[in-house]
């Protein structure tokens, strides 16, 4: 009965340490951009420009990948579908436009929760653009991961 008492709390801390490593190895934060943290390295005080290009290029790239996706569920072939209508693919978009709507809303809100803590400083600004551009690349990829044909996932 001791040996199974000493096995189960050794199987207790392990895994109560395994998971603390695993918590602590993923503690990336929303607010946190590499490429924002280059701009401030680089450019100091003048940051706004190189801060305004990464901006930028990532909506750029979102409204690009979201217009193809659109066109993509605009134009596709609902036959494809077993017993597909041209009502179902209607609706896809629909909901995929309306999704991108409700997304925008949920970014900016998301990310003053995010940055709040940062109002006032300095480098408020940086910190929310941050958080605006790595939701946004999140995005691209959830937007990439929609297939009308559900084989092509």
């Amino acid at each position: 009965m001791m040996r199974f008492f000493f096995y189960y709390i050794f199987c207790t801390v392990f895994s109560a340490f395994t998971i603390n490593s695993y918590a602590k190895s993923n503690s990336g934060s929303i607010v946190d951009n590499k490429n924002i943290s280059a701009c401030i390295e680089k450019y100091g005080d003048n940051n706004s420009e190189c801060l305004g290009s990464l901006s930028e290029l990532t909506e750029k790239k979102l409204n690009t990948i979201y217009q193809e996706k659109l066109n993509e569920i605009s134009h596709y072939d609902y036959s494809q579908w077993w017993m597909g209508e041209k009502k179902q693919r209607e609706e896809m978009r629909d909901a995929f436009i309306r999704s991108q709507n409700l997304w925008s809303a949920y970014r900016q809100d998301y990310c003053k929760s995010a940055s709040t803590g940062a109002e006032g400083i300095e480098g408020y600004g940086a910190i929310l653009l941050s958080c605006l551009i790595n939701m946004g690349i999140r995005r691209i990829d959830e937007i990439r991961m929609v297939h009308p044909d559900l084989s092509d996932g």
